[in-house]
């Protein structure tokens, strides 16, 4: 049929009001689970340093002679290491105008955006904690870089073949992780890391955390307990994944980590040897006008210091990541 003559019709009409929610949907991923949980010291200098110490092998022929004299026992010196600051940075600026027309969404334009940079700063953070990063000591002309955890987990390491990580006894870890031949993240590789952390620490390790697929590959492993979980309800669940590793060597839960998508390896930590060491924290500046807008410089100047190497591990050169 045909539109009747003269119909006034809707897309004529010049008063339509548009339907926008009063909502902003934001699905990024913002958690970050490391340095969540990792310790939070605060930072003096820009170069965190600490020191770190073992005890000497057992003896088990220590045995002295009734009344000879005491020799002195050789000692060791502590390794006195530390990681480079880096400040994080955002600055958000928006005009008089677009700060104080009406928007769906939000008041004010300049606190929505500052709350966004600073989650997203926040990622940045945990960005290059897992990242491969290399410490970069700052100079007049280069931003100082914290070296992450591939360069602080040199001890109980499983890389492949080919492949290695600097030892790292003194100063800042400055060499890059070198890169080996790809394998396949196998059970049998998280065991031997597991029993290196407890044969050189005492301690076990409570954390693994991966990139997805190498969780997807993790949950393939051998020896999950059960395929079905009782629900209780009329409907069982299916699970094929698996959130806990538990070895000879103690537990782990398996922590999937976003940021590291694509990685080749594989982070295995003791949370209570690892701190985020902030020397100005999260701080945010109005910044001086020069026009008809508001300018917000947001900065947190940090580090990430690994106490003990001999309380973590790694499996590095891991396919399909």
């Amino acid at each position: 049929m045909a539109v009747p003559s003269n119909l006034y019709q809707k897309d004529s009409l010049k008063g339509n009001r548009e339907d926008l929610i009063e909502k902003i949907f934001q699905v990024s991923p913002t958690e970050t689970p490391i340095t969540s949980a990792a310790g939070k010291v605060k930072a003096t200098s820009t170069f965190h340093e600490w020191q770190r110490d073992a005890l000497g092998s057992a003896n088990k022929d220590n045995a002295m002679i009734d009344g000879d004299d005491a020799g002195l026992d050789a000692q060791v010196a502590t390794d006195r290491v530390g990681n480079h600051c880096q400040i994080f940075k955002k600055v958000v600026g928006v005009s008089r105008r677009a700060n104080i027309v009406k928007k769906a969404g939000r008041g004010s334009e300049l606190a929505y955006l500052k709350a966004k940079a600073m989650l997203e700063m926040k990622r940045d953070i945990e960005a290059a904690v897992v990242s491969t990063n290399a410490a970069v000591a700052s100079t007049t002309s280069v931003a100082g870089k914290l070296g992450g955890l591939n360069v602080q987990l040199y001890k109980n390491t499983s890389h492949g073949a080919g492949g290695s990580t600097a030892s790292w006894t003194s100063g800042a870890p400055t060499t890059a992780a070198s890169a080996g031949t790809p394998r396949a993240m196998t059970v049998v590789m998280l065991n031997t890391v597991q029993q290196s952390i407890f044969t050189n620490s005492g301690v076990q390790p409570d954390m693994i955390v991966m990139g997805p697929a190498h969780k997807a590959v993790f949950s393939t492993f051998t020896g999950i307990s059960a395929n079905r979980l009782d629900t209780g309800k009329k409907q069982g669940a299916v699970v094929t994944g698996a959130d806990v590793f538990i070895g000879d060597f103690g537990t782990l839960q398996v922590v999937p980590h976003y940021l590291m998508s694509g990685s080749t390896s594989a982070y295995v930590l003791n949370m209570d040897y690892i701190d985020v060491a902030n020397l100005d924290g999260v701080q945010t500046s109005e910044l001086a006008k020069t026009g008809d807008s508001e300018k917000i410089l947001i900065t947190c100047d940090c580090t990430l210091a690994v106490r003990s190497s001999d309380a973590q591990g790694a499996l590095k050169d891991l396919s399909g990541g």
